[in-house]
């Protein structure tokens, strides 16, 4: 079995206050929980074939709670109930279970508003959930981006019919290797990160490409929102950050400008 020998500064060691022992097992950790290696696998790298064995015992005594898996395989759980009530409220404010007054018609929108919001929350932790766990892996093939770009984008007007969209297509040849999944939801998220900075305005998604790459950028005009969505923007710049690191790609940091977020991504062809 060929060996690779990996140097460790002694000052980075020193500075984590960790032995060597001790950064070998807690590499050894990290791969298994990345899915990047078996039980097996991760006890003849930390030196201890019972380390995993371990690990389990020890959060169980300790009460830990695995909260990446447990939102990967409860997400429908946790959906079934906010689907509910957005959906009765949505009922109750078209009129069909008889007529409400002016202020029921107000606080009924708030709960459908705060219910949708709470449900792309969960769905965003769901995401990120899939992401550390290692099950986002791309399946790169050859895609018209500018089928994509339009799909995504009527679907996204579909569900946001009070965000103005205009589209600017400037590919010369949109055919690129790419996930098609993993590239919808990047385009759907950088709407959606850039909408949430303004009130009243609209988005604009432009697209081009060179021979090496797909440029996309998304960024809104409009009255700036008081409300800078703090928990949405964090968990959806993570995401988006980490798929297009997955396919290749770079995402520069969001810019605030006066009236609304300009936020950009390269693809590589």
């Amino acid at each position: 079995m060929k060996t690779i020998t990996l140097e460790i500064s002694t000052d980075l060691l020193n500075a984590a206050h960790i032995t060597p022992e001790e950064a070998k097992k807690e590499l050894a950790i990290r791969l298994y929980q990345l899915h990047k290696l078996n039980e097996k696998q991760a006890g003849e790298l930390a030196g201890d074939p019972k380390i995993i064995e371990a690990l389990a015992w020890s959060r169980e005594q300790a009460g830990r709670f695995d909260l990446d898996n447990f939102l990967s395989w409860a997400s429908h759980d946790l959906k079934t109930p906010l689907n509910s009530i957005i959906g009765f409220s949505k009922v109750m404010l078209k009129g069909i279970d008889g007529p409400i007054n002016e202020t029921q018609e107000k606080d009924l929108a708030t709960v459908f508003s705060a219910g949708q919001r709470m449900l792309a929350l969960i769905g965003y932790l769901v995401e990120i959930a899939r992401l550390n766990n290692g099950h986002a892996q791309p399946a790169p093939e050859d895609s018209n981006v500018a089928e994509i770009l339009v799909e995504t984008t009527h679907r996204w007007k579909n569900q946001n019919p009070s965000k103005p969209l205009s589209v600017e297509n400037n590919l010369t040849n949109p055919v690129f290797r790419v996930d098609r999944a993993q590239t919808r939801q990047i385009v759907a998220h950088m709407l959606t990160y850039a909408s949430l900075r303004v009130t009243e305005g609209t988005v604009l998604l432009s697209a081009s490409d060179t021979d090496a790459e797909l440029r996309i950028r998304t960024q809104s005009f409009g009255k700036k929102s008081v409300d800078r969505y703090e928990m949405d923007t964090a968990m959806l710049g993570f995401i988006l950050a980490s798929l297009v690191k997955l396919q290749g790609g770079q995402m520069d940091d969001p810019q605030e400008t006066d009236d609304g977020l300009l936020l950009k991504i390269v693809l590589p062809r």
